[in-house]
């Protein structure tokens, strides 16, 4: 039973990187062909309009993709009440978003003329998202990852497509018909219409709704304020300095977004495995390996990419965005204890424990808006680029606060095995060799590869004693 436990999130993991790692990397080398096409204020405004699409889109689906797939990992459910819960759910949802709506510009100057466009954003995301998590859960995980694959193609296309002509407004085109299509697709491939049961029905689980719907409703505040960490300094910064300086900061994020791709990967297996493989007498030991391996790569991978950032940011930026790689390594600490913290957030999910994951989210969004709004006009006094570095010193402290927070609750419920002392000199090398890079220091193009070498040194012992123990139980 333990050795199938392991050897399903390895192969798992395999098929999502096969499926989804070439995708996610034709989307980062997009990034020259974005940002030598549209100017720092029209890449600016894009960045904003999808993260605040990105933002309404738990808000209008109440967060129930989340019980999607929470629930449909369950054996013996009602597969149709689950689906169709959720498809009414977001339909419901959306109707009262396009509702209010028009009041939106008001509050977001930069929503003006695009307002229709996020909106079909949202609902082609939500339903895609509905399908592709539904799949999961029954198990077409090459067709989830076959999907990703197919979505990100078109999108590229697309924008090749539209982006010349029609600028701010071809990339959210681009977006929201590739969703559209994939959607429908994944839909018709995984013959979805046969769970799909008609409103009101008598067939319905209602008790398994009102679970799913008491286990998605603390996701949406959590997900409103995960967006607040991770997006409200592009809105503070447009608010107290420019769109321009919005968009270097956004060129930058692109950059630390390779660990998301690289862990997301993993996230699709491991949820898998933690819901529906774990055998609760063994739940300690299984979190506390898979953990320490997951950190050692997480330390690892961010070390490096601190490292080579502002030689990436030679040939990944136009020249007007190149002075932006000096982001890059606040930005991938930020990162680094973000993936640490969604890590730790699936022992809430395992437990059904999502208020959990709403109470230290919360906490983590207000000491980030709070550093925000401090740090960002405080330092902009200096330089807008200041500013801007004030949104990345923000979003790092506050993202650990929250890897520290759960760390310690989490363990009310799972007793995780921590490497306290890799753990850190670990953190303490990344931290040093971060403020080397950025700063500049003397000697910097020693010093920075030598700590990536220490830290490489003090890692690399446990990811191969992960992989041995892999192996041996294959």
């Amino acid at each position: 039973m333990a050795q199938n436990r392991y050897k399903k999130l390895m192969g798992n993991t395999i098929i999502f990187a096969i499926g989804t790692f070439s995708s996610k990397v034709l989307v980062f080398l997009m990034l020259p062909f974005y940002t030598n096409i549209l100017s720092t204020g029209e890449y600016g405004t894009v960045d904003a309009l999808i993260n605040v699409g990105q933002l309404m889109i738990p808000i209008a689906s109440v967060g129930i993709n989340n019980a999607v797939i929470r629930f449909g990992l369950e054996n013996n459910v009602d597969r149709k009440s689950v689906f169709s819960s959720g498809l009414y759910t977001i339909l419901i949802g959306f109707a009262c978003l396009a509702v209010v709506s028009p009041v939106l510009r008001y509050f977001m100057d930069f929503m003006a003329g695009y307002t229709i466009a996020v909106l079909a954003f949202v609902l082609a995301s939500s339903l895609r998202t509905l399908c592709i998590q539904f799949a999961l859960s029954m198990g077409y995980n090459k067709m989830y990852a076959a999907n990703g694959i197919g979505n990100t193609f078109l999108n590229v296309i697309l924008n090749i497509l539209l982006l010349p002509h029609f600028r701010v407004m071809g990339y959210l085109m681009a977006n929201i018909i590739s969703d559209l299509v994939l959607g429908l697709l994944m839909f018709v491939l995984a013959k979805e219409h046969r769970y799909l049961l008609p409103p009101f029905s008598r067939r319905m689980d209602r008790g398994l709704s009102r679970r799913m719907r008491k286990y998605a409703l603390p996701l949406v505040p959590q997900t409103v304020c995960q967006w607040i960490i991770n997006m409200s300094d592009r809105y503070l910064i447009i608010f107290f300095i420019s769109t321009e300086a919005n968009g270097l900061y956004a060129a930058a994020n692109k950059i630390p977004n390779i660990l998301l791709i690289v862990a997301n990967l993993f996230a699709d297996a491991w949820q898998i495995s933690a819901v529906k493989e774990s055998d609760p007498k063994e739940q300690v030991d299984f979190f506390s390996k898979v953990l320490g391996a997951y950190s050692s790569i997480a330390f690892i991978g961010s070390s490096g990419l601190i490292m080579i950032s502002k030689f990436v940011m030679t040939f990944m930026v136009g020249k007007d965005f190149f002075i932006s790689w000096q982001f890059i390594p606040i930005l991938t600490l930020a990162t680094t204890f973000g993936l640490l913290s969604t890590f730790l957030a699936s022992v809430y999910m395992l437990k059904l424990r999502s208020k959990n994951s709403m109470v230290t989210t919360m906490t983590c969004a207000l000491v980030n808006i709070t550093l925000n709004c401090i740090l960002i006009p405080t330092m902009g006094k200096i330089s807008p680029f200041y500013g801007a570095m004030g949104a990345g010193i923000a979003t790092f402290i506050s993202y650990l606060v929250l890897f520290l927070i759960r760390a310690f609750n989490t363990q009310r419920y799972l007793k995780i095995r921590w490497n306290i002392q890799k753990t850190v000199c670990s953190i303490v090398i990344l931290f040093a060799q971060a403020m080397i890079m950025t700063l500049q220091l003397p000697l910097w193009y020693i010093f920075v590869p030598a700590l990536f070498l220490l830290l490489l040194f003090i890692n690399a012992r446990e990811i191969l004693m992960s992989v041995n123990k892999l192996l041996r139980r294959g």
